[in-house]
């Protein structure tokens, strides 16, 4: 087993924002903009209010068990089987986020892009750099997002400069103008998708060659990200307004589509796209990893890397049943953020509860 893979905390930091940002980037602004209209960037801000410190107790929550992954402290924390049953859980979790972000890249490509490709042919694509990435090892994850990381915030950056003519502020008006309670339900959104699924660290934070600045640097990752996804928000509803957005599934390529600088500068969204497709590979293949090593820690294998092919098949067949379509993609939403903060938020914090409980019975972990 590959136990001496390390990452730098700058790359843990990289790591993060573009976990955040990840496939929220086109997507995001659409959910929250049907939940709470005109007032969505209001429900960015408090998603972000609400996400920032459950990023903050995942971290403080892996320093009780430093040297060991999520699946390996659920055993020592509550026994062979019941820890089994919940490691198994959460193996099915980071399935199940790796199957639906590779559905998203293949609706997105196939819809907007690429309208005349099969989505199979996508989907294999995506796996065989997934299985090309995870092979070759977290640092070189880690260092190849170190790469693409400040191309991405200056085409990020970019965009946001293109649109300014674009913006509209009357289009946040009036404001709170649908109650606190969308707000609030649209804040779920925001928050969950975003910090909660940073459970998958808790299969990385091992690796993570610590300092004393590595919380801080974490932390500044996640409000860097954070602060992205309230700017994409905000800059979304200021171009396309609240009427329009819920018609596009990806409103923030839709906003990108608007730039038009002396009828020369134009359809200069393909930069939002390989923005997009860039930071939701990262995410993917965080995920896919955590999956792989999750395998490995359950089941006491030697590496994780043997089993990249074979997992890869299973997910490039459930990326299909997953979601059969977008409109039921976007049913299933709803609900899979209650599995989010159970994920990442309630069994962490009942875990915890039982460490306080048997905390002189695990010292020699610490």
């Amino acid at each position: 087993m590959f136990t001496n893979e390390t990452i730098s905390t700058k790359q843990l930091a990289v790591l993060v924002i573009y976990f955040i940002i990840g496939d929220m980037l086109l997507i995001l602004p659409t959910l929250t903009v049907a939940a709470a209209k005109q007032d969505a960037w209001l429900s960015g801000w408090i998603g972000f209010i609400i996400g920032w410190p459950v990023a903050w107790f995942l971290f403080r929550f892996s320093r009780l068990f430093p040297k060991l992954s999520l699946i390996q402290y659920n055993r020592k924390l509550l026994g062979r089987w019941l820890g089994g049953l919940v490691a198994l859980f959460y193996l099915y979790y980071f399935l199940t986020n790796v199957s639906i972000l590779i559905r998203e890249v293949g609706d997105f490509i196939t819809t907007q892009i690429l309208t005349e490709t099969p989505l199979l042919v996508v989907h294999l694509l995506m796996i065989i750099i997934l299985v090309w990435g995870v092979k070759s090892g977290l640092e070189t994850i880690a260092r190849t997002a170190e790469t693409f990381f400040p191309w991405s915030m200056l085409l990020f950056v970019l965009v946001a400069v293109l649109l300014l003519p674009q913006m509209q502020l009357d289009r946040l008006k009036p404001i709170m103008g649908e109650g606190l309670r969308a707000i609030m339900s649209a804040s779920m959104y925001s928050s969950t998708f975003t910090f909660y699924e940073l459970t998958a660290f808790l299969m990385i934070f091992p690796h993570v060659a610590y300092q004393k600045n590595t919380e801080k640097d974490y932390l500044i990752g996640a409000f860097l990200g954070g602060m992205a996804i309230c700017s994409i928000i905000l800059l979304t509803l200021v171009v396309v307004g609240s009427n329009v957005i819920p018609t596009h599934l990806y409103a923030t390529y839709a906003a990108a589509q608007r730039i038009n600088i002396g009828n020369f500068i134009q359809r200069v969204e393909a930069i939002i796209a390989i923005n997009w497709i860039v930071s939701t590979y990262f995410k993917c293949i965080l995920n896919f990893y955590a999956l792989l090593l999750g395998i490995t820690h359950a089941f006491k294998l030697q590496d994780y890397r043997t089993l990249a092919v074979p997992v890869g098949l299973i997910i490039f067949g459930l990326a299909f049943t997953v979601t059969p379509n977008t409109v039921y993609f976007n049913y299933i939403v709803t609900y899979y953020v209650y599995w989010d903060v159970t994920c990442a938020f309630i069994i962490p914090l009942l875990l915890y509860f039982v460490y306080l409980l048997r905390r002189n019975q695990f010292k020699e972990l610490q």
